[in-house]
């Protein structure tokens, strides 16, 4: 039996979506906003068949990725697949384009580039991982669940519901009761499935040939590129990533508190007051703040106007503000825009790896200026562990490990 087109599905799958976003529209602009008879039974068919479209495509993308892991009798862990450098691996892709006894072959499902790549060695991955990881912020501090098997699956974390006014303990109810009084009955704790799924993730850098066939120069180049790459990419989409086909970044987030700043396109003493008092403290806080506010930091004044982050211009610069790390991100929104300062409990942030990194070489797209085109793909997926802001025990505030400055 031939290969179904997963494109093609993909594409089919879209046309529902459209169609049935189209009719909610179409009822939102009636006065009463509902669907007629008719029309609920037309949605309810395209509900039926996106969802039998969207069981069609994994269960394709399974069995071709399967399909692709039959190729080879080599294992990955198998002592013939070593290399001797990350740099010996490069020249190894490069030289073997369709595969070689120890290149181990993975799919890929990206709408562009290769549709099948070549696995890297696990001691690599780590490393250009741990390249990257020097200059992260959320990875090292986040809640990390590791890639398991299947590793693309969508893993389902069971979390307490502490959304609305349930509270900090889950809608869980104490009563003082005396000897010989009836208990009463106040329920169990509200639970909810919180899923993480990983998503495909691709780059591509060029290299000249020459330098691709130098196996040490090679390695040291697209080790620390490509792990500096990973590490932005990941951080950028987990910090304010709006969750389509990507992690979900905590700006935004319906768990986020946001702070209004006093001032327009600036950062006061009040709006860092402020903050701390719509945090959920207890765990391990930092500041996320965009280069752009330092010069609000250094001139930042109390209601007397003493300065309260830099006291002397002798002195470098601090790093601390009320008492927990200030970290510069230079993929914060700018001084002025919501989430140019945050003060973050990653603890409370998931993220869910996936398949690990493969490479494809492209020789042919940059021939003519001497150059190969180097693929990279892997699978990871991130969002907070709360759906909602926390309603504290007064019945009233409400705190977060995640507030920005809005």
């Amino acid at each position: 039996m031939p290969r179904k087109d997963i494109m093609k599905l993909k594409r089919e799958r879209n046309e529902h979506v459209l169609k049935m976003r189209a009719m909610i529209t179409t009822a939102e602009n009636r006065s009463d906003k509902k669907f007629t008879d008719d029309e609920t039974r037309q949605y309810n068919e395209l509900q039926i068949e996106l969802d039998r479209r969207d069981e069609e495509i994994k269960r394709e993308e399974r069995l071709q990725a399967a399909e692709l892991e039959t190729t080879s009798d080599h294992d990955v862990s198998d002592p013939e697949t070593n290399y001797r450098s990350f740099g010996e691996f490069l020249v190894e892709l490069r030289t073997h384009l369709d595969g070689s006894d120890r290149l181990i072959q993975r799919a890929v499902t990206a709408s562009s580039g290769p549709s099948m790549a070549f696995v890297v060695p696990d001691q690599y991955d780590t490393q250009i991982r741990q390249i990257g990881a020097q200059a992260a912020i959320v990875r090292p501090r986040a809640f990390v669940i590791p890639a398991g098997d299947p590793p693309d699956a969508k893993f389902n974390m069971t979390v307490l519901d502490q959304s609305g006014d349930k509270g900090v303990f889950s809608g869980v109810v104490v009563k003082w009761i005396g000897e010989n009084q009836d208990r009463t009955d106040a329920g169990d704790p509200k639970i909810q499935l919180q899923g993480v799924e990983p998503q495909e993730v691709q780059a591509y850098i060029d290299i000249s040939d020459k330098l691709l066939l130098n196996a040490p120069a090679s390695e040291a180049f697209v080790k620390t590129l490509l792990g500096a790459a990973i590490s932005a990419a990941e951080d950028r989409e987990f910090y304010k990533g709006n969750g389509v086909k990507k992690p979900r970044g905590i700006v935004g987030h319906d768990s986020a508190i946001k702070v209004k700043r006093t001032t327009v396109s600036s950062v006061k003493y009040d709006d860092v007051v402020n903050m701390l008092a719509n945090f959920l403290f207890g765990g391990s806080p930092v500041w996320v703040a965009s280069q752009s506010i330092l010069p609000n930091l250094m001139k930042m004044e109390d209601s007397e106007g003493h300065l309260v982050w830099q006291n002397s211009a002798r002195e470098g610069m601090p790093s601390t503000l009320a008492g927990f790390p200030v970290l510069f991100n230079q993929r914060s929104p700018r001084v002025g825009s919501n989430g140019d300062l945050a003060l973050v409990d990653f603890k409370y942030y998931a993220i869910k790896d996936g398949s690990s990194l493969a490479m494809f070489m492209d020789p042919y797209t940059q021939k003519k200026n001497g150059l190969t085109r180097i693929y990279a793909s892997w699978n990871v997926d991130g969002q907070p562990m709360l759906k909602s802001p926390l309603l504290t025990e007064n019945g009233i505030d409400k705190i977060s490990p995640f507030v920005t400055l809005e």
